[in-house]
């Protein structure tokens, strides 16, 4: 099952969350620091979180 099925995510956003989640782990399998994820969209902060990547939402810092 694609992250756009899984989670309901726009096709562009499904993309972007599966090439975050292989290139996490391509970084901790060479025992690099896990990403982190940047995006504003809540939908897609949702899967991120569940697939176990960080975030980071720009508009928490927005004054």
């Amino acid at each position: 099952m694609t992250f756009a099925e899984t989670y309901g995510l726009r096709v562009y956003d499904a993309i972007q969350l599966a090439a975050g989640c292989n290139i996490n782990s391509l970084c901790l399998a060479y025992n690099l620091p896990a990403i982190t994820f940047v995006s504003a969209d809540n939908e897609l902060n949702l899967a991120v979180l569940n697939e176990g990547l960080l975030i980071e939402n720009p508009n928490n810092y927005l004054s």
